[in-house]
């Protein structure tokens, strides 16, 4: 039964291939989750296609294209939700295709579908005197303002995410050297030297 090999594929490439192979980061997990929950609910609800009854055909390119419209329309998703939802079902597909050779044309097919046109948002910083503002709140007669301080320092002088952050180890930090600097571990494991204020 062709509902019952692609619902194991399913489990599968949640519980087995992404966090072996794609990332153990539980919030790529939760994407994937989700972007195939979302497919799945409207095949049910917009498609009358149940679960039980789930084929290759189900992930056609008109179906996929149609899902992209109901996330805009039905569900005010923007653009770039809607590719990230969309990257996240050609990966499924693409893992589906080669553990199901027949169904290894979803894959091309969902390859080809063109991504939304995103609206380049421009960012605005915040000016110098604010940010001067801002480095002279915490009070550094004490330890925790201190550690505030140089936390703002961090974030201000490299830009980085906050998980890159959180995660630092003191070996990281070079504050003695000529030019101090961080160490940054950032996604797939890239190491990024930035230089500090």
């Amino acid at each position: 039964n062709e509902s019952v090999i692609i619902a194991r594929h399913i489990n599968a490439f949640l519980n087995e291939y992404v966090p072996s192979q794609k990332s153990r980061s539980s919030h790529t997990l939760k994407s994937y989750q989700y972007a195939l929950t979302l497919y799945i609910s409207f095949l049910e609800t917009e498609k009358r296609i149940s679960a039980e009854s789930l084929c290759g055909e189900c992930f056609s390119r008109i179906i996929i294209e149609e899902w992209l419209q109901w996330l805009m329309e039905q569900r005010g998703c923007s653009p770039e939700t809607c590719n990230n939802r969309l990257a996240s079902l050609r990966t499924f597909l693409k893992y589906l295709g080669s553990r199901q050779i027949l169904l290894l044309h979803l894959s091309e097919d969902a390859t080809r579908i063109p991504r939304k046109k995103e609206v380049r948002k421009k960012v605005k910083g915040i000016s110098k005197k604010a940010v001067q503002v801002l480095l002279s709140v915490p009070d550094l007669s004490t330890k925790a303002g201190r550690r505030d301080l140089s936390l703002m320092i961090i974030i201000y002088s490299t830009a980085t995410r906050m998980d890159e952050i959180l995660s630092l180890k003191t070996k990281q930090l070079h504050l003695d050297a000529e030019n101090p600097n961080v160490i940054v571990i950032g996604k797939g494991s890239k190491i990024r030297t930035l230089y500090l204020l």
